[in-house]
């Protein structure tokens, strides 16, 4: 079974205001501007991503760029070992103002894929392989 994430609001939460108990920071350029973007984990992340890997292929699908998402999946998994495929917004469909994440780009067969992420616009294309959640920013 092939398991896409989004890591946005699902596994973590990255804002550019100042946070005291943000997890990491990364530095990223964009709009002309270098920029800190500081990262909060969700509780237990670590130990959800190492035993999900245990069991099942870990993909990360995100509609975020590239330049951005690599360094935080980097963190998220710096051996390599959890995530075994990484696929960023120029692989998504930009359509009516959003990203929409075509699940046939994974080559598995569709009943072997369950994408789990906070907004369910995104998988409208197989909306039977969604698997919504809440948006996460912050403990509760």
């Amino acid at each position: 079974m092939v398991y896409p994430f989004s890591y946005a609001e699902t596994l973590v939460h990255s804002t550019l205001d100042h946070c005291d108990i943000s997890d990491f920071s990364i530095q990223v350029f964009f709009n002309m501007k270098d920029h800190t973007v500081h990262v909060r984990q969700r509780p237990h992340l670590k130990m959800f991503l190492e035993k999900v890997a245990q069991m099942f292929e870990l993909v990360i699908f995100t509609a975020s760029q590239r330049i951005y998402a690599e360094q935080i999946i980097d963190r998220l998994d710096p051996d390599g070992k959890l995530i075994s495929q990484r696929i960023y917004r120029e692989s998504c469909i930009f359509s009516d103002g959003s990203y929409t994440k075509d699940l046939t780009i994974l080559g598995v067969h569709l009943a072997k894929v369950a994408i789990i992420d906070n907004t369910p616009q995104v998988f409208q294309l197989q909306v039977d392989n969604g698997i919504p959640i809440k948006s996460w920013f912050d403990d509760p």
